[in-house]
């Protein structure tokens, strides 16, 4: 049974570290939004949380940093904000999870308890951090449908529309809730499970 609760435990670290990275890709890529004014066709705009880039087709960017944050729109600032402590969330949710694994040897068996919270206790870091991705990407999108149905602009002008790493947040976000379901429920299935298999 311990190879069991091993190899769930493994499952749900692997499926956090995937999302992690989705969220770490997210943060520093600056393709959130992207706009084609239409009228030069081989340039496109993107929009990302640290600066916006203009992009030809033959491959050459130019990219500039925002100069300061506090003309940035409140999107901008909250999705800085929040893919930022998800990031540093998920960081001690590894520190606290991957030593109490019970295939990693730092911790004696004596000390089941001990094992059970902190994997709990990563679990439940890697819920928040998902569920602060899920929420700063969609109040991201949020904002950009609203503007793009604004009926009061004309429907010939060109509008930002969703960029790549918006959905690579969502997959990040999605990731970190299923790694983190996967270990919580490993500690409370898994191993009572063990225990009763116990002799």
């Amino acid at each position: 049974m311990e190879a069991v609760l091993c190899f769930t435990e493994l499952a749900g670290l692997f499926l956090s570290l995937i999302g992690y990275l989705c969220c770490l890709v997210a943060l520093f890529i600056p393709h959130w939004l992207t706009f084609s004014s239409g009228l030069i066709i081989t340039e496109n705009y993107r929009l990302g949380l640290w600066q916006t880039c203009v992009v030809q087709d033959v491959g050459f960017s130019v990219c500039q940093e925002y100069q300061t944050p506090l003309h940035l729109p409140i999107q901008v600032r909250m999705g800085r904000v929040l893919v930022c402590l998800s990031v540093l969330i998920g960081a001690l949710g590894f520190m606290a999870s991957i030593p109490a694994l019970t295939c990693v040897k730092c911790l004696h068996n004596r000390e089941r308890l001990i094992r059970r919270m902190m994997n709990i206790f990563g679990g439940l870091l890697f819920l928040v951090a998902g569920a602060l991705t899920f929420f700063s990407v969609s109040y991201f999108a949020y904002g950009t449908l609203i503007k793009f149905w604004n009926h009061n602009i004309p429907k010939d002008i060109p509008r930002w529309e969703f960029g790549d790493a918006m959905y690579t947040g969502w997959v990040g976000g999605f990731f970190l809730l299923s790694g983190g379901c996967v270990l919580i429920f490993s500690q409370f299935r898994v191993s009572q499970e063990a225990e009763l298999k116990w002799p």
